[in-house]
Formats: structure tokens, C-alpha cells, sequence
């Protein structure tokens, strides 16, 4: 445990105990208004955040979280409003039974479970600093909340461009995309993670696993083509298939006298690996690639840039 997953079990108790005081009528009420208000701010977050960049471009990486924080409390001032009015009709001592007080614990868990997933998602987004990325990503609650907040992302954030999947927590491109993100920022030495290389191979296997499909062999040679690929995203600030060059994936793995018959890449920005690997599974060019018969082999390049995530470049070939 943590100082991240230690901060977030403190989030928790106080919502169970402020579900206990509130009691169950009070407290089904302010759930609805968390519900209901996370809904709308991932319904609508994107949207802000696209207005916030083209007034404010300095915002960068902030914009997508701080958007998010904004809808999400301005929602939650507005629905609030609306639940007072319904409140002012259910009798006082209604609110001061023991029943009611103690049936407010379960409000209260539910609360401070969203409470905890919210909060985990943003510590993971919001580049503070490398320190706390770094606790956030070894917090074990935090992973396990993200990937709530991960599934709501999926399921009801606007799509701007079909090619580009831009989320609170990651950015994935279509492998068959041409289009280059630009980064707000660059990361001159990131480091290279070659746990993370095996560990992601394994999360690959498993899935082609579950497919009756051959594992795929670690490809060395491709590895270093891919880690080459990652830190030049890093350090010039794109991220895309195409170099500014317009190198493509096959060039690259020509250069570096990879020879193929078939070959293919994804690649994936995020703050975990858990975070990236779900997001190329859940996108079905990504997913493709991972489950496609014809590959024999892959090289995975992994450079972690602190606060600014994990850059994933996975390139496979026959």
C-alpha cells in the first residue's frame, strides 16, 4: 500500500461516514447527483476540452482532465438545485430514524466508490508530477478504479476523429491511420522498460490464447525498431505511424533491416499498461493486429516518460 492508495481508503471511509450522518434518504439523493453529474461530464467533456485548447493552447495535457473536472461540478451545482426542491417535502424526523441513519451506509459506500474512481482516473491523467504518477500507477486501488472509469470513457465519450481515440487516460491511432496527434510536450530521456516489453507480451499471448492462437515469439530485432519508433515520438512531440519524414512502419523496419513478409503496428500513450492494452483490445484495427494468424512474431518498445505516461510501440511481422 501507498501513499495514492492510502489517500483514496480516507476518500472512502469519509463517504461511508457521511452516508451514516446524511442517512438513506439524503443519501440516495446526493448519489443520483454523482451519478447523474459523472454521466454528463463524460458525455461532455470532450467537447469543452477541444473550446478550451483552441482559446487556451498552453493547457495541453490539461485540458481533456480540467474539462472533465468543470462539467463534472457544474453539473453537480445544477442537479443539486433540483434534488433540494424535492427534499424540502420529505418530513425532518423521516431523516433522523435510526433505520434511515444506518440504511445511509450503503449510499455512502456507493459514493465513496465513485468518489475513489473519479479521483483515481484524474491522479492517473493530470501530469503533476513524476513522484505521484509513479505511486499512482503502483497503487493497486487506483488501477483497479481506472478501469471502471476506463469502460464509462469507452462507452459514452464523444468521437471527434474515428482514426485518433483520445480519452482521459490514453491515446490510441488506427494502424491504418496517416494522421499525426501532436503532444503538448516532448520527454528528452525517457526510460526504457523492458519489464513492461515482457509483461505486455504476455497480456498479447494470453489473448491469442483465448483464440486458439499460436503465441507470439519476442522479436528482438523488431524491438529495436519499435523502441527507436517510441523515442522519437518522445523527444519531437507526434504521435503517429507516420514520422514527420513520412517514414511508415515498413521503412522503419527496413532501416533497421527487419526483414518480413507481412507486418503491421500499433501504438498506444497512457499512464499504464493495463490502461493501453485494454484500449488496443477495445479497437478493433488494434485488436486485429494482436489476433492476426499471420504474425509470427513481435518486437515491443516501451520508454516510460514519468508524468507524461507510458509510449507502447508494437510492431509484428511474420
Amino acid at each position: 500500500m501507498n501513499g495514492v492508495d492510502l489517500f483514496l481508503i480516507i476518500i472512502f471511509l469519509l463517504s461511508v461516514w457521511s452516508g451514516y450522518k446524511q442517512g438513506f434518504i439524503a443519501g440516495i439523493f446526493t448519489l443520483f447527483i454523482w451519478i447523474g453529474s459523472l454521466v454528463i461530464a463524460l458525455f461532455l467533456y470532450q467537447y469543452l476540452s477541444e473550446w478550451l485548447l483552441r482559446i487556451f493552447p498552453s493547457l495541453g495535457a490539461w485540458s481533456m482532465p480540467l474539462a472533465f473536472i468543470i462539467i463534472l461540478f457544474i453539473s453537480r451545482a445544477l442537479l443539486s438545485l433540483i434534488t433540494d426542491r424535492f427534499l424540502r417535502y420529505i418530513p425532518k424526523e423521516s431523516h433522523q430514524t435510526h433505520i434511515n441513519k444506518f440504511g445511509g451506509l450503503i449510499p455512502g459506500a456507493i459514493n465513496g466508490f465513485v468518489w475513489a474512481t473519479i479521483l483515481s482516473a484524474l491522479i492517473l491523467a493530470i501530469p503533476l508530477s513524476d513522484g505521484i504518477t509513479k505511486e499512482a500507477r503502483e497503487s493497486k486501488i487506483a488501477n483497479r478504479l481506472s478501469a471502471y472509469i476506463e469502460w464509462l470513457d469507452e462507452k459514452f465519450a464523444p468521437v471527434f476523429d474515428e482514426a485518433v481515440a483520445k480519452t482521459i487516460n490514453k491515446v490510441t491511432v488506427d494502424p491504418e491511420s496517416v494522421k499525426s496527434v501532436r503532444l503538448p510536450y516532448t520527454v528528452s530521456n525517457p526510460d526504457p522498460r523492458s519489464d513492461l516489453e515482457a509483461e505486455m507480451l504476455d497480456m498479447i499471448n494470453e489473448e491469442r490464447r483465448k483464440q486458439d492462437l499460436d503465441p507470439l515469439q519476442a522479436d528482438e530485432e523488431s524491438k529495436a525498431v519499435a523502441r527507436n519508433h517510441s523515442m522519437d515520438m518522445f523527444n519531437r512531440g507526434y504521435f503517429s505511424h507516420i514520422t514527420p519524414e513520412g517514414q511508415t512502419p515498413g521503412n522503419r523496419m527496413r532501416k533497421g533491416g527487419v526483414r518480413f513478409i507481412t507486418s503491421g503496428e500499433n501504438l498506444a500513450l497512457g499512464q499504464t499498461l493495463l490502461i493501453c492494452h485494454n484500449g488496443l483490445m477495445n479497437s478493433p484495427g488494434h485488436r486485429a493486429n494482436i489476433l492476426n494468424p499471420a504474425y509470427g512474431r513481435v518486437g515491443i518498445g516501451i520508454l516510460d516518460g514519468g508524468k507524461h505516461g507510458l509510449m507502447i510501440t508494437q510492431n509484428f511481422r511474420n
